[in-house]
């Protein structure tokens, strides 16, 4: 309907009920304020493509694009974060013939006067200084500037020309590799209202010495920063060198909405006014061991979303004010001494989606409202002290997908209830003091892709429900107490990479069906009273990297079918009672480090193929009954205890009747190529020389011979 006809329409409308429709049409009429919001911001960008970047803009920014060279960054071992996911080099776009409001990368313009107001070069592969004459500082009209995520390294310090840019906003330098103070003017910029210098440092060798650099920042300065940048909401310092005490003017942040400064090596009490700010949203402060500070008494309505104190030397009691934090869904108190119980007003965090109390010492039990947490996701109780039974509200938790009580104190039998947790994919029980069998109900977890019972105290069979666990990719059930057989179902977890069952105690001998894990990557029995033979359908483990089954009582022959397994890298088998002939199958398995086959009962000569495995770093063969010639350049020890074999590098030497069966790699690369028409055409030539020298010699042409060969005769008289 067109608006003039609405319009109209009105003025034939009376009454109470004309009224109402005029109200309505006129709402249907009048644009939205999202409406108008996005008419403005379409007419801004429009604006700002058709506006010419001004000369002297273009200029600094082609200036600028020459202070740095273009170089991938890639996180080393000691810095997990990955850098350059996701990143470019933005400035290729900046080309001197296109407009830099409307063409170029990361550049944003006034609309009205063509001034750059935004750069946003983060992950754009930017490498060199930021030097103090860099042509950044032209730009005086930047309101937002982004350079995370590149590598200034080189750079001494942030440049104190920074705080020229008394129009900025948002600043952040955050995982650029900076080092050094940051200048005092910096706290200039008092129109800040988002300031992240997080996680700036590198660490570099000098010799074999390990060094860091970090960003520092002084006490002095983040007062100054704190008392001209009023209007601040996020304030990121995260491992910065902050060796001191923070200031209490931080509490006077009105508009604070997130502070982060994890890890800075803060020392003192945390002002505790910071936590009762009026629009603070999340606080972290974890990883200062230092760091001492309590919780205050929280009051209704707070705004509170993320609150990180693990690692810190937070102390005193938990008040049931905690409870009023509606808001919460990220709490971390992990490593921390507060003490008495954990009050029961836990329960009243209905937003809570993350929870990890590990490590801390709360005294008494786990309180049952635990289980009104509709909404917790990850749940990790970890090295806890709580007494008594774990809740049977646990089960409660339909939203629970990781869930660690590894280490736990917890008492009794695991409640049943846990199989209600259909979302659960993370479940680790390692280590735990639950008493009795694991629940027929473990089944449930159709979710469930890594389970780890290591070291737990449950007793009894592993339950055949294990076998219900389709989507399992990770199983580990190394020193645990479980007896019996290894269920037959085993062989049901399709998705299973992992299978640690070392230091157990199950019995008997290990089902065919264990074949059927196509997509197992490790396999370790070590030490687990296995006994029989080995099941032939080992070998149908094509992607087995790793095969540890020492320290058992397999007897029987090693399975041919383990020739089968060419991705194997380790094949550990010593310290069984295996016996026949060493396979002639595994030397198929090129990509092989590392065999011990040591005290078994091997018998026969070592296969000549075994030269064939040149990937081979480790071999031992001892303490069998091995016999024939060998030559091999590992160590004596590799061949020790097999009587009936002698060669290098044993001091029993072969005698005439003792072939070696292969040679040193040496002499083998020495050889390559000879084969036995070379071996016949040599004996040829020398019967021949033979027969010439002779004729030579009896005829005495022997001058003749000596100056044409070089060869010296003695006659004997």
């Amino acid at each position: 309907m067109r608006r003039s006809t609405m319009k109209n329409s009105l003025v034939q409308i009376g009454g109470r009920e004309g009224e109402w429709v005029k109200r309505a049409l006129k709402a249907l009429i009048r644009p939205s304020s999202h409406q108008l919001h996005r008419s403005h911001s379409q007419t801004t960008s429009n604006t700002s493509s058709q506006h010419r970047c001004l000369p002297d803009q273009s200029s600094a920014l082609l200036q600028l694009r020459k202070e740095f060279v273009e170089e991938r960054i890639y996180s080393d071992e000691y810095e997990p974060f990955d850098y350059y996911n996701g990143s470019y080099p933005k400035m290729k776009s900046w080309k001197a013939d296109g407009d830099c409001c409307s063409t170029w990368d990361g550049v944003t313009c006034d609309a009205h006067y063509g001034h750059v107001i935004g750069l946003d070069l983060s992950k754009s592969w930017l490498c060199g200084p930021l030097n103090s004459n860099s042509s950044l500082f032209r730009l005086r009209h930047l309101r937002k500037l982004n350079l995370a995520l590149n590598n200034f390294s080189s750079s001494t310090t942030i440049p104190s020309e920074f705080g020229q840019l008394v129009r900025l906003t948002h600043l952040n330098l955050s995982r650029s590799f900076l080092h050094g103070r940051i200048p005092s003017e910096i706290s200039w910029l008092s129109n800040l209202v988002s300031l992240d210098l997080s996680f700036n440092y590198f660490h570099y060798f000098v010799g074999a010495e390990y060094h860091s650099k970090f960003l520092k920042l002084r006490r002095n300065d983040l007062e100054a920063l704190v008392q001209n940048m009023t209007y601040l909401r996020e304030l990121h310092l995260d491992y910065l060198d902050l060796p001191w005490s923070l200031p209490q003017s931080l509490a006077n942040l009105s508009s604070l909405t997130s502070l982060s400064l994890s890890w800075c090596i803060l020392l003192g009490e945390f002002p505790s006014d910071i936590f009762l700010l009026p629009k603070i949203q999340a606080i972290d402060v974890s990883g200062n061991n230092n760091l001492t500070g309590f919780l205050p008494n929280f009051r209704s309505g707070s705004s509170l979303k993320q609150l990180r104190l693990s690692s810190t030397n937070f102390s005193g009691e938990l008040l049931d004010a905690i409870g009023n934090l509606k808001s919460l869904n990220f709490l971390d108190l992990s490593q921390t001494y507060f003490s008495r119980e954990l009050p029961n007003s836990i329960g009243n965090l209905e937003s809570l989606s993350h929870l990890d109390l590990s490590w801390a010492i709360f005294l008494g039990v786990l309180p049952n409202s635990i289980g009104n947490l509709k909404s917790l996701s990850h749940l990790d109780l970890s090295k806890t002290n709580f007494l008594g039974e774990l809740p049977n509200s646990i089960g409660n938790l339909k939203s629970l997908s990781h869930l660690d009580l590894s280490g736990a104190n917890f008492s009794g039998e695991l409640p049943s209830s846990i199989g209600n947790l259909k979302s659960l994919s993370h479940l680790d029980l390692s280590g735990a003091n639950f008493s009795g069998e694991l629940p027929s109900s473990i089944g449930n977890l159709k979710s469930l892709s890594h389970l780890d019972l290591s070291g737990a105290n449950f007793s009894g069979d592993l339950p055949s429900s294990i076998g219900k666990l389709e989507s399992l990719n990770a199983l580990y059930l190394g020193s645990t107490k479980f007896s019996g057989k290894l269920p037959y179902s085993i062989g049901n977890l399709n998705s299973l990479n992992y299978l640690e069952l070392s230091s157990s105690k199950f019995s008997g001998e290990i089902p065919p069906s264990i074949g059927n894990l196509s997509q197992l990557t490790s396999l370790s029995l070590f030490e687990s009273n296995f006994h029989g033979q080995l099941p032939s359908t080992l070998g149908n483990l094509a992607k087995l990297t790793s095969l540890d089954l020492s320290y058992n009582l397999f007897s029987g022959k090693v399975p041919s079918s383990l020739g089968n397994l060419t991705q194997l890298e380790e094949l550990l088998l010593p310290y069984n009672n295996f016996e026949g002939r060493f396979p002639v199958s595994l030397t198929n398995i090129t990509k092989l480090t590392w065999i011990d086959i040591s005290e078994n009962q091997l018998k026969g000569s070592i296969p000549s193929e075994i030269r064939n495995l040149t990937a081979l770093e480790s071999l031992d063969l001892s303490q069998n009954e091995l016999s024939g010639g060998q030559f091999w350049t590992f160590e004596n020890s590799s061949f020790e205890g097999n009587s009936g074999l002698c060669g290098s590098p044993l001091s029993k030497k072969c005698g005439n009747n003792e072939t070696p069966t292969y040679k040193t790699r040496q002499e083998s690369s020495i050889v390559e190529g000879f084969d036995w028409k070379v071996v016949v055409i040599g004996n040829a030539c020398g019967l021949i020389i033979g027969i010439v020298i002779g004729y030579f010699y009896t005829s005495r042409r022997t001058v003749w011979f000596v100056r044409n060969f070089g060869v010296r005769i003695r006659s004997s008289r």
